[in-house]
């Protein structure tokens, strides 16, 4: 009698593992389902397009204070600042990844440009920090651009 007591105990024993390890991979795999696309980098980007207002707070000519357009690069993690420096026939290319933005060394209208910056939760300001060099030396700029 003890001997079929303790089988049923291993058996409901065994049960309620093969249950619970059923309910792991079950929670596991939920949890690791896709994102409901809010990631996508072209979605990303349509953010940052637009007309934005840019304040220069360093740099040798601050404050300044101007117009750039940002328009979309060529893969869907690139944009285009039109008219950075407040001059109106640069384009730079920057990089995104969310809300993080890198500017690589680059030339534009004889400038070269590099720097990086990141957007707010909402992409309605962008914190910039670049370096502009028209030859004379770099110029160290901090901006603020709002949408």
């Amino acid at each position: 009698m003890k001997l079929i007591n303790k089988k049923k105990q291993i058996s409901k024993l065994f049960s309620k593992q093969f249950y619970l390890s059923i309910l792991a991979i079950a929670v596991f795999l939920v949890a690791c389902e896709p994102d409901d696309g809010t990631e996508n980098p072209t979605a990303i980007r349509d953010k940052y397009l637009g007309t934005w207002q840019v304040t220069e707070n360093t740099g040798i000519n601050h404050p300044q204070f101007y117009s750039i357009s940002i328009v979309e690069g060529d893969v869907d993690d690139e944009l285009l600042l039109q008219g950075l420096y407040n001059t109106s026939n640069t384009r730079v290319v920057a990089l995104i990844n969310g809300t993080e933005l890198s500017i690589p060394n680059q030339t534009s209208a004889e400038i070269v440009f590099v720097g990086s910056g990141s957007a707010n939760a909402d992409y309605s300001q962008i914190a910039l920090s670049f370096s502009a060099d028209d030859g004379s030396g770099p110029d160290n700029v901090e901006a603020v651009l709002v949408k």
